[in-house]
């Protein structure tokens, strides 16, 4: 079933002038590229994000108070129901063009195991869109409730460089028969694991086997990483980051060492939202570097392999 997120949006902004004007200043929003060469990083000064990049993710909230329960919504939000457990609504505070939050009906906490092929599944509702879900300490502004996000496809660098990460940067990979190809690679600043294939089950199957091979590895609570799932031209595209810390030194720092960047899926899909405009003209190769290395799981560890070897036994 295919979801027409397009009218929701146009009427959002009817009833809202607050959706109008955070959305129609997307439209000049300054952006620059810090190149790596192979890839390549996004920056976005966006003001409007501060809100989400200082959250207090410790700060107990319950269904009285949450933000992403039905009474105490953003004033005026309109909600599309997507099926008896989700609503899609129109992000507040967006980053991209066409932002929206996928919320739980119930305020239960943020949690994807259980939900891998319903994720897949809203990929396959939303074409032309990417789901993402960032997990409790790993870019969730709000853990305490269910929710996933999703925005157009061609927004994202990742997707914009999947074929540069197929043919260069990998640790390992397998290839089966029907293009099905998952592999796993390092491009200096980030680790990568990647899914690529034309049958749905098959995605769900392999996200779900490397998010809990990875809990297991990483011995939390929940896997702790940044997830998006694509489809694309046929193929079903995931990507997933799997984390080591909500936050880098950088954001704890003080002075001219301090850097307001707290990396969500975004952020790790090469799309860095800078609520301050200093860190937009600061951030070099350097800085992104230090910050992205600080937050993911290094290609050093021994660990690595074994959620995508398990994921195709």
């Amino acid at each position: 079933m295919k979801y027409d997120v397009d009218d929701l949006l146009q009427r959002q902004f009817a009833v809202s002038e607050h959706y109008r004007k955070v959305f129609s200043d997307l439209e000049n929003v300054r952006t620059r590229t810090i190149d790596f060469g192979s890839f390549k990083y996004v920056l976005q000064y966006n003001p409007g994000r501060i809100g989400s990049a200082t959250a207090d993710t410790k700060k107990k909230v319950t269904s009285d108070n949450c933000f992403l329960c039905e009474k105490h919504r953003f004033p005026g939000q309109i909600a599309l129901e997507y099926d008896a457990q989700y609503n899609i609504l129109v992000n507040p505070y967006p980053i991209f063009k066409k932002h929206f939050t996928i919320v739980d009906k119930q305020h239960v906490a943020q949690e994807i195991i259980g939900e891998e092929s319903k994720m897949v599944q809203m990929a396959e509702d939303l074409p032309g869109f990417t789901v993402f879900y960032n997990s409790r300490n790993s870019g969730a502004s709000a853990p305490f409730h269910r929710h996933f996000q999703a925005c157009e496809t061609y927004e994202l660098p990742i997707y914009q460089q999947w074929d540069t990460y197929y043919n260069g940067g990998k640790i390992f990979i397998w290839e089966g028969n029907n293009a099905d190809r998952f592999w796993l690679c390092h491009d200096g600043t980030r680790l990568i694991y990647m899914i690529h294939t034309e049958d749905k089950d098959t995605a769900a199957r392999v996200l779900k086997a490397i998010l809990r091979e990875l809990n297991d590895v990483m011995q939390t609570p929940s896997p702790e990483t940044n997830v998006g799932v694509a489809l694309d031209n046929g193929f079903y595209k995931v990507v997933i980051f799997p984390r080591t810390k909500h936050r880098p030194k950088e954001y704890f720092a003080e002075g001219d060492n301090h850097y307001t960047i707290s990396p969500g899926f975004a952020d790790m899909a090469g799309l860095i939202p800078c609520a301050v405009e200093s860190d937009f003209n600061r951030l070099d190769k350097e800085r992104v570097t230090s910050i992205f290395t600080q937050v993911s799981l290094p290609a050093t560890d021994q660990r690595i392999l074994q959620p995508i070897k398990r994921a195709i036994i």
